[in-house]
């Protein structure tokens, strides 16, 4: 068997095995080829500013932590036009990124079988002259000072793309600086908790940097739902979408829900808003 009739195998055995629904497969091939195309970036972003509008907020910020080639920058400045129209509120993006691109790293938990010192190196030049949103180059440790300097919006979700378990777990480790700057619960997208090779797991990346913030904090903590079919609204997001819950929030048990009639009559109870 030649090398190219041993591929369309494979190739064919993992087509007919494919559990989920085609068209998550085709939703997601348009999103590796076209960059910018990331529809759960804009059904966060969306769902974000929905619930931040009904606690009465009217600026919001949202960081993607990671920008190399500024696709998700992009993203985001363009869904966040029609959004802040939706909500009549006014959204600006921040990005994070060392610049430099990935550090230099010896920790295993960092899975450096998947990446290495210096990729996703940012051109500053050419992603200044693609966006407009203010993006913080360094460690971030050191750039989340600068960060709450610039006295920015409430922030309502956060996009991490920083890959090593090293560089996550130190974003997270200095969330509590910013906590006066979160709304009560922010919609935390994780880029890298799943990888194709299927090699991540509790102990290595994103997932370990998530259990040792938790470990760690006792009023601010990161929580995802479970699967259920009634969780549409996230595409390409389910499994590695999760919230931070600020427990101490002022407005953490402000009711946020849908209103429905007192009687308990048949047929007297509303559909929820399902936009």
């Amino acid at each position: 068997m030649n090398n190219f009739i041993y591929k369309l195998k494979i190739f064919f055995l993992r087509l007919i095995s494919y559990e989920k629904p085609y068209r998550v497969a085709i939703v997601k091939y348009l999103s590796l080829k076209f960059k910018t195309f990331r529809p759960h970036y804009e059904t966060i972003l969306y769902e974000s500013a929905r619930e931040a509008s009904k606690l009465g907020y009217k600026e919001l910020s949202v960081l993607e932590l990671g920008v190399s080639g500024g696709n998700g920058i992009i993203a985001l400045e363009n869904y966040k036009k029609n959004i802040e129209n939706a909500f009549n509120m006014k959204i600006s993006v921040f990005g994070f990124d060392t610049g430099t691109g990935m550090p230099n790293s010896n920790l295993k938990e960092d899975a450096l079988f998947n990446w290495k010192q210096g990729d996703y190196k940012v051109n500053k030049e050419n992603l200044k002259r693609k966006v407009t949103s203010k993006i913080y180059y360094g460690l971030a440790d050191k750039t989340i000072e600068d960060f709450i300097k610039d006295n920015p919006p409430h922030v309502c979700a956060i996009f991490f793309d920083m890959d090593y378990y090293s560089s996550t777990y130190n974003f997270l480790n200095n969330i509590s600086k910013i906590k006066n700057l979160l709304i009560p619960r922010v919609l935390c997208y994780f880029d890298d908790i799943f990888t194709p090779n299927n090699y991540m797991g509790k102990y290595l990346g994103e997932l370990k940097a998530i259990r040792d913030f938790n470990k760690k904090e006792i009023n601010i903590k990161l929580m995802n739902s479970i699967d259920h079919i009634s969780d549409y609204k996230f595409p390409l997001a389910k499994g590695s979408l999760y919230t931070l819950h600020s427990f101490e929030h002022e407005l953490y048990n402000k009711f946020i829900g849908e209103d429905f009639p007192s009687s308990t009559d048949i047929g007297d109870k509303k559909s929820p808003n399902l936009l």
